[in-house]
């Protein structure tokens, strides 16, 4: 009988063409179990704390590690923007836009559960839907399943009269499967996923004096299909030489590249994780070292099938040529030696990041890779975590922040020489947790949006993302404040405040920084004279973020949620300008009933105060719209 509802649940989610970002996995019994032996233990301390033993990426270490007891972090369900990102007003802040691993909008525990099944739908053609399963799930063995759909298909309006309203579509859709097998020495993984995405370029071209007004192609959806399989095995923490061992295979490919008429490209990313340590006998210090490689490869169009887009473009001078584009394999990269040291008075991570990027040229480049988490009272923690890295900007990462870049070009890795972060969080009373922390950090060929200022064919997607690649320096202090009246009443408030200071690129060979910001020592006309402003601003980047919620539960099963989100000091360049974006002012109220334990149901309205904003410069978010829904555990 049990197994017959199952079935019939199943069945309905796929008729209904549901699935969620990312399966949520049932945590470990026996994990659980030991933590909270270890939980009760620190009730003999005077103070708030608990065990985490989530993977730091700053520790660079073959398996999960302990930390030290940390301040503890009232937890306080984020109740994320349920939406395409059209409607979800800060770009950066992955804690509005993600739908978390089986958060619920109604609050419905699934972890007590194999299943889940959560549908919303509402106003301009918005649904999500979400459903996982376990199929097993023992000490031994975790196999599940998880689905995830998306999508929307409505008018939104622009500032300009003249363009009136247009269509934004997205059908967004992303599935997998996860497989654990733990061996009493290791722990073997593997597993795969797969996503398509179909959209369309429904923003306003950006405008340029020297081009003519040509029509924009904004009805026909480019599709961005994924596919991802991958393999690991780590040893247990137990083992005396610990290690692990992965692969991964992505493959991202786009339908189209500038237009109906040009073939899309193709990015192949192959990624290999070695990882091995040893104990210094059993005084909480370790040494080890990783190796991180991956291999970036293109398979690109025909570059003859660009030459019209050039041509066409209406310019004079166009400003780049056929052989600006360039779409070169690259190779990266990272050796992580390290020691570690942990006890009950700090926790000490000492080594370095040595790397190399390989593509049209080679770059070499060293990092630190240090951190210190040390109690400096009962409550509180103090941090400082001193970093760098390479950020492959892969078009698929890339396309997952901002699906509307440019399809014609890959950009280059990121490579952060210091990424420098120091802060506090305290616990000074029960429900009531901060952190203070402000940082800095440098990197050359960082990643910058604009809109395309050149592009201009007819019927052709004319209103692409650029590329902006200067070297960057960003500072950055932020606070964030939480706190939890015994589960009836609690709120959060996070400020952010980021302030970049900029090296342009030695060279103009980037096709995308050439259509950002040209090169004024140009003598063909196209490009704008030393006269006018070189001001260079972080284009599509925020300087000031801040977010505010507030849960108020005047009955068990009722919970009102009123979201506040503020994005200020956006800027775009505009035929030859800085033009600044409107402050982004989104407020949302959410109402969710949990008739059980097992299934709940919610009402959600955004863009209460009916504003008129961007996220990305020509692309407007959706007006005020409703959505309802409901979840169940099964």
């Amino acid at each position: 009988m049990v197994m017959r509802k199952i079935q019939v649940v199943m069945i309905t989610a796929l008729l209904l063409g549901m699935s969620v970002p990312g399966f949520a996995q049932e945590p470990d019994k026996n994990k659980e179990n030991d933590e909270r032996e270890r939980a009760d233990r620190q009730q003999n301390l005077n103070r708030e704390m608990t065990l985490e033993r989530e993977y730091d990426p700053i520790v660079q270490d073959a398996v999960k590690i302990n930390t030290l007891p940390v301040v503890h972090e009232v937890n306080i369900s984020k109740r994320p923007i349920d939406y395409s990102d059209y409607v979800i007003p800060v770009p950066t802040g992955k804690e509005m836009n993600v739908l978390p691993s089986g958060t619920f909008m109604t609050e419905v525990g699934h972890e007590q559960r194999n299943g889940y099944l959560h549908f919303a739908g509402g106003m301009l053609m918005n649904f999500n839907g979400d459903f996982g399963y376990h199929l097993l799930n023992t000490g031994r063995d975790k196999l599940g399943v998880f689905f995830s759909h998306r999508s929307t298909n409505g008018n939104v309006n622009f500032s300009a009269d003249s363009i009136g309203k247009r269509k934004a579509k997205l059908n967004e859709n992303f599935g997998g499967l996860d497989f654990k097998h733990r061996f009493d020495a290791a722990t073997l993984s593997l597993g795969g996923s797969f996503g398509y995405s179909a959209f369309n370029y429904y923003g306003a071209p950006a405008p340029v004096d020297e081009a003519p007004v040509v029509a924009s192609d904004s009805a026909t959806n480019q599709g961005n299909r994924y596919i991802n399989v991958y393999a690991g095995i780590a040893s247990t923490e137990a083992s005396s030489l610990g290690y692990h061992i992965g692969v991964d295979y992505r493959n991202f490919n786009q339908k189209y590249a500038l237009s109906k008429l040009h073939t899309g490209m193709t990015e192949n990313n192959i990624g290999l994780n070695l990882g091995l340590s040893s104990p210094v006998k059993d005084n909480g210090q370790r040494f080890g070292v990783d190796l991180k490689m991956n291999l970036l490869t293109y398979t690109a169009p025909a570059l003859k099938d660009y030459q019209s887009v050039f041509d066409n473009s209406g310019l004079d001078n166009p400003p780049f040529s056929i052989d600006s584009i360039t779409f070169d394999n690259r190779y990266e990269v990272t050796l992580s030696p390290y020691y570690r040291l942990e006890n009950d008075k700090l926790r000490l991570l000492l080594g370095a990041n040595f790397m190399l990027v390989y593509g049209s040229k080679a770059d070499v480049f060293v990092s630190p890779n240090i951190a210190l988490d040390v109690p400096v009272a009962t409550w509180s923690l103090f941090y400082i975590h001193l970093g760098g890295g390479i950020e492959s900007n892969t078009m698929y990462e890339l396309s997952r922040h901002n699906r509307y870049i440019n399809p014609a070009y890959a950009p280059e890795a990121s490579r952060t020489w210091a990424d420098a972060k120091l802060g506090i969080r305290s616990s000074a009373s029960a429900g009531l947790w901060f952190d203070l922390f402000a940082g800095y950090k440098y990197t050359e060929s960082d990643v910058f949006y604009n809109p395309s200022a050149y592009f201009r064919t007819d019927n052709g997607f004319n209103n692409v993302s650029m590329i902006y690649q200067p070297v960057t320096g960003r500072m950055q202090a932020g606070a964030t404040l939480k706190y939890d009246h015994r589960h009836v009443f609690d709120f959060y408030l996070k400020g952010v405040y980021n302030y970049y200071t900029f090296k342009r690129p030695d060279t103009q060979d980037n096709i995308s920084a050439i259509a950002v910001f040209p090169d004024e020592n140009d003598e063909t006309g196209a490009y704008e004279s030393p006269a006018l402003d070189k001001t260079v601003e972080a284009y599509g980047k925020p300087a000031l973020e801040i977010n505010a919620g507030v849960n108020v539960r005047p009955v068990k099963p009722l919970t009102l949620s009123l979201d506040y989100g503020m994005v200020s000091g956006m800027y775009a360049y505009v035929n030859k300008k800085n033009v600044k974006m409107n402050t982004i002012n989104d407020v949302s109220l959410r109402a969710s009933w949990k008739f059980t334990d097992s299934f709940g149901i919610y009402a959600q309205f955004n863009n209460l105060l009916f504003q008129r904003q961007e996220l990305y410069y020509g692309y407007p978010l959706q007006p005020f719209t409703a959505m309802a829904g409901f979840s169940v555990n099964f």
